[in-house]
């Protein structure tokens, strides 16, 4: 979700912009005079980014080792009261890929030898905390539990599919072979889109994440990144 940013008038109203608007004419929609859309650095700070130079992953690595906005002690469920609880969570996104090797067929003296392509890879682990209210902790916990449901859902019917597969194949053992080929490329198909899958990701964090100022855009800049979350820990208060 791209941040919003706004611009002010001389009648006194602001315009709504975003990014992309930098450096362009927009009319002002109380008005209609075309304001002048400053450009992106000055747009990141007239909004309060300390960082503006940096990307989303490396605003959010460094306001959440300094403690500062948006990881500051408010909730990010509803922005307005003080975090009472804390879910550390860590984005790990891959920086670099430098293939060593692009594998093929080489000549040696005594023929050819097939080498094997590898790479190497460099990840940057972002560590900052989710922080919540008693009531949204309380929804957060919710939602995270029937996500796991769901999950346990997903595998029991797999699981039942195994079985009433099984037991079709005891008793009709004549149509296995014309099954075998259907279920190995429904399978390698569901095996290649897991693979290709670089971002992991649980959709029911979308809705806790969005209010994190910087962490949407991190997520979607990334090609290929893993996300953990912790346990909650209630915040100890002095």
């Amino acid at each position: 979700m791209p941040e919003t940013y706004y611009v002010d008038c001389d009648c006194g109203s602001q315009l709504r912009v975003e990014l992309y608007h930098a450096g362009t004419d927009r009319a002002c929609p109380s008005c209609s005079k075309s304001v002048m859309i400053p450009d992106s650095i000055t747009l990141r700070e007239m909004s309060g980014d300390k960082y503006p130079y940096l990307r989303p992953i490396e605003k959010v690595r460094h306001t959440a080792r300094a403690g500062e906005a948006p990881f500051n002690g408010l909730c990010h469920g509803c922005n307005s009261t003080q975090a009472q609880f804390a879910t550390p969570c860590c984005l790990t996104v891959m920086e670099e890929r430098v293939v060593a090797n692009d594998g093929g067929i080489r000549p040696t003296l005594t023929g050819v030898a097939l080498h094997a392509a590898s790479s190497e890879e460099r990840y940057t682990a972002t560590s900052f905390p989710l922080l919540l209210c008693e009531q949204c902790q309380s929804r957060f916990q919710s939602d995270r539990f029937f996500a796991r449901m769901k999950s346990k859902l997903k595998l029991a019917a797999l699981l039942g599919l195994l079985g009433a597969f099984l037991y079709f194949v005891y008793y009709n053992a004549e149509v296995v072979a014309a099954l075998a080929g259907l279920i190995w490329l429904v399978g390698a198909i569901a095996w290649a889109a897991g693979f290709r899958d670089t971002k992991t990701f649980p959709a029911y964090l979308n809705r806790w994440f969005e209010n994190i100022r910087w962490l949407p855009e991190a997520i979607a800049d990334e090609d290929e990144f893993t996300l953990t979350v912790g346990q909650s820990k209630a915040i100890e208060t002095a």
